[in-house]
């Protein structure tokens, strides 16, 4: 493993986007808010059509930062999108032992947008201080966890599910919420970059394997060298970087695998997420430049936005709010992107349904996209 100084990477920044950009944020800002639940959250993966049911409480964190940076991408004037803000938030500070890795981030964007440090203490006194203090009761089922142990939980579930490249995701998701909320990071950064010396690409979700391991690395300013796996050959987060730029199609979005690099492959979950890595790595690496690769991602993601406002994973897939949080946490990061044509995909093979036992996530029948623990 090594070590470098970097500066801290920013996901959230507003490059100079042209008004078209604007106007497509603004719509899927109001698209989640048009969707939000009584409670403050959001159905998975559309509306149940019942406002009143409770909310999954595992998603509010990347769908809540999309409609964030969707206020922000309008100049923080909406009343509708600020108040739809703050009822995410109830939801969130409602939460004691029942977290999920994107909590950190969220609370720290909501206390940069409103103010003061609410949600940041919240999150640290219920989720990080009790994890630093091996106290944290897990939806009260009286088994304890620290840190470590917790990375290993999310790290194990993810591997009898099948799916263990998505443990990366998961944990450099995490360790970017951590760095934000100001907890101590060492265990996540333990557990990522464990996780991408067992990233597989003969098996599902390399690339926002990556993609999320990436985020997490560059925002603690880990240069690390992986010691095994396929990408051993890496000497660093810039030549982690550089594969992740490889997965790119032509067309500017990115393949849910990296054996499928061909156009009607692309996703916008991985789009989402090798854009905000990419434009996390030009922030903590001096003179790296992945300019035309986040702005064709960008292209892409406007393409395939939906009259409603809202995004689909891919072509057919159906709009879902997380899907559609993740794309405007993207374009919040781009300069300014203007639409290609819009591809057409090919099925993807499509794991059966299962449930991350204990980590939050509902019944997963999921193809192409998957939800957040």
């Amino acid at each position: 493993m090594k070590k470098v100084v970097m500066a801290v990477a920013v996901l959230c920044l507003l490059g100079t986007m042209m008004p078209a950009a604007f106007a497509d944020m603004t719509a899927g800002g109001n698209r989640l808010v048009s969707l939000q639940n009584d409670d403050g959250g959001w159905d998975w993966p559309l509306d149940d059509g019942d406002s009143t049911n409770a909310s999954p409480v595992n998603t509010i964190g990347p769908i809540a930062i999309g409609l964030a940076q969707a206020y922000r991408a309008g100049g923080m004037v909406d009343a509708a999108q600020a108040a739809a803000l703050q009822s995410a938030g109830s939801l969130l500070l409602a939460k004691t032992n029942n977290f999920s890795p994107s909590d950190g981030y969220l609370a720290a964007e909501l206390d940069s947008i409103f103010g003061g440090t609410t949600y940041t203490d919240h999150v640290r006194t219920y989720f990080y201080d009790a994890l630093a203090a091996g106290t944290y009761d897990r939806n009260g089922a009286g088994t304890l966890y620290d840190t470590a142990g917790y990375v290993d939980l999310v790290r194990t579930a993810r591997a009898n599910q099948g799916i263990a490249n998505l443990a990366a995701w998961d944990l450099g998701m995490g360790l970017y919420a951590a760095q934000q909320a100001g907890a101590d990071t060492s265990a996540w950064i333990a557990g990522v970059e464990a996780e991408v010396n067992e990233l597989d690409g003969s098996a599902y979700y390399d690339v926002i394997g990556l993609a999320g391991a990436v985020i997490g690395l560059a925002s603690v300013g880990d240069n690390f060298d992986p010691t095994a796996g396929e990408h051993q050959a890496a000497m660093g987060l810039g030549d982690l970087a550089d594969i992740l730029a490889g997965y790119q199609i032509s067309g500017g979005g990115f393949t849910w695998n990296s054996a499928y690099l061909t156009a009607g492959n692309e996703t916008v979950q991985e789009t989402a997420y090798a854009l905000l890595a990419l434009n996390a790595v030009e922030g903590a690496i001096a003179g790296a430049n992945y300019g035309s690769v986040i702005s064709g991602a960008g292209n892409y993601l406007l393409s395939v936005q939906l009259l409603t406002g809202g995004w689909e994973n891919y072509t057919g897939n159906g709009e879902n709010n997380e899907i559609t949080g993740e794309a405007l946490w993207a374009l919040s990061a781009v300069g300014t992107p203007t639409g290609p044509g819009v591809p057409q995909g090919q099925p993807v093979p499509e794991p059966a349904s299962m449930m991350l036992l204990g980590l939050g996530l509902a019944g997963l029948g999921f193809r192409r996209f998957r939800q957040h623990v």
